[in-house]
Formats: C-alpha cells, sequence, structure tokens
C-alpha cells in the first residue's frame, strides 16, 4: 500500500522559489539546503535537508498545495542527530556555562554609579 502524501505549509525563501521552513505537525522545521530539485508533469519535486534528515517536498502547481512524500524514518533522524553532534566537544573547563553568565552581568556597574555610558567608541566610515 502506497503512504498517502502529507500536506504542509511551506515558507518560501525571499526569491519565492525555494522552501526556506517547514510548518508541520504543531512545528516548524529550518530547512538548511535544497538537495535537488526537478519537475515531474505539473508537479515540481524539492529534496530538502532539515535538522531531521532529508524530506521529499511536492508543489502542486495547479492548485499550489505542498505536499511531503517521503519524510526521515527513525534511523535517518538518529544519523542527523549524531551528524549535528560537534566533532571535538571542549574540555569540561572550558565549557560556557550560565554562572559565568551570572557572574558577568553581576560585575558591571549600575548607573547610578556613573557606569551607565558606554565605555568604548567605534568610529564607522560610510
Amino acid at each position: 500500500m502506497k503512504p498517502q502524501p502529507c500536506y504542509v505549509q511551506v515558507i518560501l525563501a525571499p526569491d519565492g522559489f525555494y522552501p526556506q521552513a517547514l510548518q508541520w505537525q504543531d512545528g516548524t522545521l529550518r530547512v538548511l539546503g535544497v538537495e535537488q530539485f526537478r519537475t515531474t508533469g505539473v508537479q515540481r519535486r524539492f529534496r530538502v535537508r532539515t535538522p531531521e534528515g532529508v524530506y521529499d517536498l511536492g508543489l502542486d502547481l495547479a492548485t499550489g498545495i505542498w505536499q511531503i512524500h517521503r519524510r526521515p524514518g527513525w534511523l535517518a533522524r538518529a544519523r542527523a542527530l549524531l551528524v549535528a553532534q560537534p566533532r571535538y566537544p571542549l574540555p569540561a573547563a572550558r565549557r560556557r556555562t550560565h554562572l559565568r553568565m551570572k557572574e558577568a552581568s553581576l560585575s558591571l556597574a549600575s548607573p547610578s554609579e556613573g557606569g551607565g555610558h558606554a565605555s568604548r567608541l567605534t568610529l564607522v566610515r560610510q
């Protein structure tokens, strides 16, 4: 039995041709890149890479309806998750922590002490 295509809302790139994000199942998936594009009859097909894996999208030119024809399975989603991990993680002492960010914000002088002005000057040429 052939799986039924799922209908999806697509946010297009500023050029109005390529998909930029998918709104589907109460969430938004960002498109990282378009791997393949082809036209079959009255339908444009896009193979797009997302953080979850590779999706096949189709745009029916007659009706303007977007459909998902193939979505990644659990193995492809797990592989995409592993690829997204950093190759060489930092040692624990060099990782950013929320504690250090809080210490930095506390060390700034308050405006009542006269420290509310800019401490540096930037010159921008036009």
